[in-house]
């Protein structure tokens, strides 16, 4: 009788809305001293680990250690690795990611043995990744976040499927992909609330959510879900989510002007950080607060600042936030006046974001999403084929039994058939261009941070390398005129070097496209080619309203390779240029009076120039055509129709 009592207590506990209230924490602790069943005991003691992870680590070790010794001793081995799993998370949250992620791995490792613990493997890849962020792994932490979330659906475990999105979502706003977050949030909101589920991540999706909408400068919002972070990670006691709530209303403090204001939010961040004695967020609390130090004018103060996260970072293998130091740190150094050394750390960030960068490319993370998107599509049409069969089966009876029932099944089963085999080709075409989408969009977003490491990187120490010349030049005493002639004409070739970087950056991410839209773009690209190499006509017919932001880039981008092949190989002096918009859609036209190609040729269309044409105009559902002759010249005609644009428009 005793037995079940205590186990209608348990049930009672793990179920209940309250159970996150200190009174119920010591009715889980009553609980455990009043069973001698160590099943029971170790069910408890796994309640007590969740209710202590976060807030009281040592805590949550003892009593992991306490249900690993249970496990152990009744010889389950299933109940050992649930217990480690807490074990990790001591690690985690006290700073040794490092020895979390290895107890992750060798636990992953049996558990890829056992194909009846879809659960439990699926928590493990997602506590993994969690290791890997803090190991600035972010590829494999992808990885592992997408592997728990098709687990997790496979094995209904919401709140697994929950946090795997929660996970998803903050790679997307490591990557600056905001935009792309917020669904995630969205998606594992839903999740809790449709399945009722009470949990800590609650503050943590309303703190990401107030991080992204401050990346996208909606500030109202940010500080809107930063408060509702904060009040809910005070009320589950939850030190880090609370803290994190701090840290980013603080951000949207500083984003409105309201830098005092910023600055207290910082500092209330970092009180509670030291007590929790994370380092990977104690080093970011404290480069925002130097950056904002800069802000305010006390670079000395910031400058301290920067060099203690600098320090902890280093001590603990934080190489991903150095370059949220080294930024803060150059910053400081700016402000002060100190030139030389904030040109020597603006070197040292552009150095660490090459090296860094390598590990989390976007195109590869876009592929993966993708790859999980189509395998998630396979999965389903799997299914379809699946009842496709049983309903063959019943057809197959129905054709035994009746002569005349013959004719009509095969006609209702060869009518079904054709459907499934339509919508199984449309899910493929729509797994394609999310595909080619994917790979477009990364292929943009790697232009634009090329083009913005060149300007804000090379660029800047370009312009600190001219300010010192010149500071430079009225300190020293030249022995004659030739010597101040070649110095000044050193200090002209660090200005040309500086104009040619801001250049070439624009050319990968023109300012007039994204401002003012294709024909100002195309117009602005062809007077920055000298008239004396070729001289070139422009047209443009009803391109005064925007277009949607992907067929604007794709013809850009179509029209610029046409216009560098004419440049490089059609030895032409004069080019015409057409691009007409009207209600059947949308048509271009390059033509030059160079040498002509023989279009018959078919190596004349191997060069990635020509296929990565008719790859963009593929994506928009449009055309291009080429005629030409050798000696003759060539004519590129472009067609996207009005249709397939407003098409676009909607997937996006």
């Amino acid at each position: 009788m005793k037995f079940f009592t205590v186990a209608f207590v348990l049930i009672l506990q793990l179920w209940s809305p309250a159970a996150k209230a200190q009174s119920n924490v010591d009715s889980l602790k009553r609980s455990l001293y009043s069973t001698e069943d160590p099943r029971i005991q170790f069910e408890i003691l796994m309640k007590l680990c969740e209710e202590y992870r976060f807030a009281l680590p040592d805590s949550n070790l003892y009593y992991s250690q306490q249900a690993l010794k249970i496990a152990q001793s009744i010889n389950e081995p299933v109940l050992v690795k649930r217990a480690e799993l807490f074990k990790g998370a001591y690690f985690y949250t006290t700073g040794k990611s490092d020895s979390a992620l290895l107890l992750a791995e060798k636990n992953l490792e049996w558990l890829s043995t056992r194909k009846d613990l879809v659960a439990l493997t699926a928590q493990y890849s997602s506590f993994a990744g969690l290791c890997m962020m803090k190991l600035d792994r972010k590829k494999d932490a992808f990885e592992k976040f997408y592997a728990a979330l098709k687990l997790s659906e496979q094995a209904n475990d919401y709140l697994t499927e929950a946090k795997a999105h929660v996970n998803i979502g903050w790679v997307k706003m490591e990557l600056n992909q905001s935009d792309e977050a917020i669904p995630h949030f969205h998606q594992a909101l839903d999740l809790m609330n449709t399945h009722q589920m009470m949990n800590r991540s609650f503050a943590t999706i309303y703190n990401n959510l107030a991080s992204c909408y401050g990346a996208m400068n909606k500030l109202d919002s940010a500080e809107k879900y930063s408060l509702m972070g904060i009040e809910s990670a005070t009320k589950l006691e939850d030190p880090t989510a609370q803290a994190n709530g701090h840290f980013i209303l603080g951000t949207a403090f500083e984003k409105k002007g309201e830098l005092e204001k910023a600055l207290s939010s910082f500092q209330k961040a970092q009180a509670i950080r030291e007590k929790t004695g994370d380092p990977f967020y104690i080093v970011s609390d404290l480069s925002e607060i130097s950056t904002l130090y800069a802000k305010l004018g006390k670079s000395e103060e910031g400058i301290s600042t920067s060099l203690k996260a600098l320090e902890i970072a280093q001590k603990n293998n934080l190489s991903a936030k150095l370059p949220m130091i080294f930024s803060a740190l150059a910053s400081n150094y700016e402000a002060k006046g100190d030139y030389k050394n904030a040109s020597i750390t603006y070197k040292r960030l552009s150095d660490l974001k090459d090296s860094l960068y390598d590990d989390a490319n976007p195109k590869a993370l876009a592929e993966m999403a993708a790859k999980y998107e189509t395998e998630k599509k396979e999965q389903q049409i799997i299914l379809q084929r699946s009842e496709i069969s049983k309903k063959n089966l019943t057809i197959a009876g129905i054709i035994v039994v009746v002569a005349m029932g013959l004719l009509l099944g095969y006609s209702i089963y060869r009518r079904h058939q054709l459907k499934q085999k339509a919508k199984t080709q449309a899910a493929f075409i729509r797994q394609q261009e999310a595909a080619t989408k994917a790979v477009l969009e990364a292929e943009e977003r790697e232009r634009q941070r090329i083009a913005k490491d060149l300007h804000d990187g090379v660029g800047q120490i370009m312009s600190a390398a001219k300010m010192n010349l010149s500071s430079f030049e009225s300190e020293l005493a030249f022995a004659n005129d030739e010597q101040r002639v070649r110095f000044e004409k050193i200090i002209h070739l660090v200005d040309e070097s500086c104009k040619e970087v801001r250049s070439v950056s624009h050319n990968m991410m023109p300012n007039a496209l994204l401002k003012s839209g294709l024909a100002s773009a195309v117009r602005e690209f062809t007077d920055k080619i000298d008239s004396k190499v070729i001289r070139i006509n422009l047209h443009t017919e009803g391109l005064d309203e925007r277009l949607d932001t992907d067929v604007e880039t794709v013809l850009y981008r179509v029209i610029q390779e046409c216009v560098n092949n004419v440049i490089k190989h059609a030895k032409a002096n004069h080019l015409e240029i057409s691009m007409i918009r009207d209600q059947d859609g949308i048509s271009a036209t390059i033509e030059d009076n160079g040498q002509g190609f023989d279009v018959s040729d078919p190596e004349k269309f191997e060069g990635i120039g020509l296929k990565n044409i008719n790859t963009r105009l593929e994506y928009l559902k449009g055309t291009v055509e080429y005629d030409s002759k050798p000696g003759k010249g060539t004519l590129v005609a472009i067609h996207v129709p009005a249709k397939a644009a407003s098409e676009r428009s909607a997937i996006v």
